[in-house]
């Protein structure tokens, strides 16, 4: 039986949907589906909602126009699951579209949330905080 991982599953679609209920449970959830679909190049259909907003550019425009800038398609909140069966159908219709968001939101991804990138904004912020605290003291000191 071969072994499978969590991001293997990554390998088996082409679009993520990630619906989120409006609450306040679900107002401090993290954008990682967002960072997941990214990295792995998939393009993205998400409630406009919460952390979803952070890093998306929505696609989709009012009125239908479509701004091929965008990195995914942003729900908004009040809408059925017919208005999220009529974009999935759209990029199923259009995978060109699927290429072109999934791309776009690999590069909105890709060296901000990799490991590298992390690990030196934690280094500065310790950094910061070191010195901080050695102000404080030598000021308590004087």
């Amino acid at each position: 039986k071969p072994i499978t991982s969590y991001a293997s599953n990554y390998n088996l679609f082409d679009i993520l949907i990630a619906p989120l209920k409006e609450s306040n449970f679900n107002k401090v959830k993290s954008q990682l589906k967002v960072i997941e679909a990214g990295f792995h190049k998939k393009a993205l259909i998400a409630q406009d909602f919460g952390a979803y907003q952070i890093d998306i550019k929505n696609i989709y425009q009012r009125g239908g126009e479509l701004d091929l800038t965008g990195n995914a398609i942003l729900i908004p909140t009040n809408k059925n699951n017919k208005f999220w069966f009529r974009h999935l159908k759209m990029l199923v219709e259009k995978p060109e579209l699927i290429k072109i968001m999934a791309e776009n939101l690999y590069n909105t991804v890709n060296g901000r949330y990799d490991m590298k990138a992390v690990c030196e904004k934690r280094k500065n912020l310790y950094i910061k905080l070191i010195k901080e605290k050695k102000e404080s003291l030598v000021e308590n000191v004087i």
